[in-house]
């Protein structure tokens, strides 16, 4: 066997793509992920060339308790998620998803990626945990004796170089609305000025459409994913979600419609068709006109568009107001459920939790 020829290990290492190779943080939420990468090469005995397989070498290697050399408490294997994001508790490196730290050419026969996370259920008080790396294989000698090697880079383990590596793990991040003592969430009102109007039935005018952008009032943190969000181009003519009027009789009518287009987070610019009403009831006696609002969508934002009218005399006005449950998550997996509705005191944001 392969493992036969192997006298000792050459170098072995464990490191995040934390600015602190020696050390990662992460978030008891059941989705932020921890990314930790080993690397290892072996002394061959002489006169030999053939080490083992990478699939050998994966199955020999476990990260273990620094502390007594037994299983991880309070991290667990975990997949790979969206939710990957290197969090700097200082706030002071790019958060870029999956940095990576230069691996030197040829220190390494083999490099390994392990993703770990922290379940509320195996860490509810948030426990930091130290991990290193234990290698376990067998060999057999030329009298046919086989015998287990346990190499365990541990505080007390019995491999003399100490391998290791901190993961400092934080509560779950809180968000809130103002004067709740969290990270609250914002709204912001821009007017876009180069939409277009047509297919109108009532004679009307001023006209206007604007955004509002709602994010996290901290610019490290962002929106990062919303459930149930689509892509741009799945994009259909949206009806409105909020209406309200206030009738001027006997000439105009002050309309104003909110539509919710449902993006996906991310940077992005789209263009939403906005049916803009005086009614819910969809025929064409309430239809004013249709909106083509232009989007310029930021990262870490949930975008919302409404349009205000003046219309000359549409009667059978019906205000109305469908609040908009959002579940969304920072970069880090952080979870908040946001409602939403419109107000003509501009206090979007009803609760987050």
């Amino acid at each position: 066997m392969s493992w036969d020829n192997v006298s000792d290990i050459k170098n072995i290492k464990i490191w995040t793509d934390y600015s602190d190779s020696t050390q990662g943080h992460l978030f008891v939420n059941d989705n932020h992920r921890l990314k930790l990468n080993v690397g290892i090469s072996f002394t061959l005995k002489s006169g030999t060339t053939e080490g083992p397989t990478e699939d050998e070498v994966s199955n020999a290697l476990s990260l273990i308790n620094n502390q007594d050399s037994g299983p991880l408490k309070y991290l667990k294997l975990a997949d790979e998620n969206i939710y990957t994001t290197v969090y700097d508790p200082y706030h002071t490196q790019s958060d870029n998803k999956n940095n990576s730290n230069t691996i030197d050419d040829g220190i390494y026969d083999f490099v390994f990626t392990y993703y770990v996370n922290s379940p509320l259920s195996i860490n509810a008080e948030a426990h930091s945990e130290v991990v290193a790396l234990q290698l376990k294989y067998t060999v057999t000698d030329s009298a046919g004796k086989t015998t287990e090697v346990i190499k365990q880079t541990s505080v007390n383990g019995n491999y003399p170089t100490k391998v290791k590596l901190s993961v400092v793990c934080y509560p779950s991040k809180l968000y809130g609305i103002e004067n709740e003592n969290r990270t609250c969430l914002t709204s912001v009102k821009t007017i876009v000025s180069n939409a277009t109007y047509h297919n109108g039935h009532y004679d009307n005018s001023g006209d206007t459409s604007y955004c509002v952008a709602i994010s996290i009032d901290d610019p490290y943190f962002k929106i990062f994913h919303l459930d149930g969000a689509q892509e741009p181009d799945t994009l259909s003519t949206l009806q409105p979600l909020y209406i309200s009027f206030y009738e001027d009789k006997p000439m105009w009518d002050h309309i104003n419609n909110a539509f919710f287009p449902n993006i996906q987070c991310g940077e992005k610019s789209y263009t939403v068709t906005a049916e803009v009403r005086s009614n819910l009831s969809y025929d064409s006696y309430y239809q004013l006109f249709d909106a083509d609002i232009p989007i310029s969508q930021k990262e870490g934002q949930i975008i919302f568009a409404a349009v205000q009218t003046d219309v000359k005399s549409t009667g059978y006005n019906w205000a109305t107001n469908n609040y908009q449950y959002l579940s969304a998550y920072d970069q880090f997996g952080n979870s908040m459920y946001i409602v939403i509705a419109f107000s003509n005191d501009s206090n979007y944001i009803k609760s987050v939790s």
